[in-house]
């Protein structure tokens, strides 16, 4: 289970900012820069994603990889109160501390994710993908450090680092819940959900989606899950089906986002977190959309998902 944005312990209190600016690419450069992604004449149009087939959803509390470090929280206090010249006190309330250690089990919702991504769209990579390559591939080549130290300025980069541009973030949004005057959010009201949910999967094959869920502050009561890429959903759903990191690995069928609510509030931490800022179990903080891209051509793989995007955005 996951308790926060792993980002706010990953770097400098002075650069937190960063993480606000907003979609990564307008929509007008989207539609002029992707591929449409269609085949050419007798050529096999791309299969949807099967989840399933590809061993998802990554649980992080897997044995194989839940308690591998993320980062040392000693290090990253001592990074950020002598280099940063933050506070003891401070710097000690952005990362929580855990018996057994900042690990992916307690902290890697984000990075399983991430290595969801990179495991559907990068299927023949050696070794495969999965949380625990994926975290010892971040620390080999300094995209973050037990120290806290990174060189990658917005988390979700990595899946671009590692696959030299064929995984790159698409866009997103972030909805600052508990922040006034920012209204509730939840899938049915974001336009990049509304946009993936409204294809079928063969037509968004070219896409993944991640939910932020929880709160907006990168402290402790944050989460990350997956849409579902293989099940067709109304985009008028807002308990929507998801890879979740955090599901229990006995547990098997589908899973909702009110069932990953359910789940991590049973952290009394993260249950006072989300009643002090007014957070409900399908309330969502952020969407993030990751494509396939074209190297050649130097294009997303995006299909029609731009065009059903900037459709809901003109709703």
């Amino acid at each position: 289970m996951t308790e926060r944005n792993e980002t706010a312990a990953m770097v400098p209190l002075s650069r937190r900012a960063l993480f606000g600016a907003g979609a990564s690419l307008g929509v007008g450069a989207l539609l002029a820069s992707c591929s449409d992604g269609t085949p050419a004449a007798g050529a096999p149009q791309a299969p949807p994603i099967n989840p399933t087939t590809a061993g998802l959803p990554y649980r992080q509390s897997d044995p194989r990889w839940g308690s591998d470090l993320m980062w040392d929280r000693d290090l990253v206090l001592q990074a950020a109160t002598e280099l940063d010249g933050v506070p003891k006190a401070e710097a000690a309330a952005l990362i929580r501390e855990y018996d057994d250690g900042n690990n992916i089990s307690n902290e890697g919702c984000q990075l399983t994710c991430i290595a969801m991504v990179m495991r559907l769209f990068d299927p023949d990579a050696d070794p495969a993908w999965t949380p625990g390559t994926l975290n010892r591939a971040a620390h080999e080549g300094f995209e973050y450090t037990l120290s806290g130290l990174s060189l990658t300025t917005l988390y979700p980069d990595i899946a671009a680092d590692m696959t030299e541009g064929k995984i790159q973030l698409l866009a997103k949004e972030e909805y600052p819940s508990g922040v006034k005057p920012w209204p509730l959010m939840h899938v049915s009201g974001s336009p990049l959900a509304r946009a993936y949910l409204s294809l079928s999967p063969r037509e968004r094959s070219g896409v993944l989606v991640m939910l932020k869920t929880g709160t907006y502050d990168d402290t402790i009561a944050s989460h990350y899950v997956l849409l579902d890429p293989g099940s067709n959903q109304a985009p008028s759903t807002n308990d929507a089906l998801v890879l979740d990191p955090a599901m229990p690995l006995e547990a098997n069928g589908p899973w909702r986002l009110s069932d990953s609510a359910k789940l991590i509030t049973e952290d009394p931490e993260i249950a006072a977190g989300w009643k002090e800022n007014g957070i409900t179990p399908t309330r969502i903080a952020g969407v993030w959309a990751f494509a396939k891209w074209d190297a050649a051509a130097a294009k997303p793989l995006v299909g029609s998902f731009v065009n059903a995007w900037a459709s809901e955005l003109g709703r």
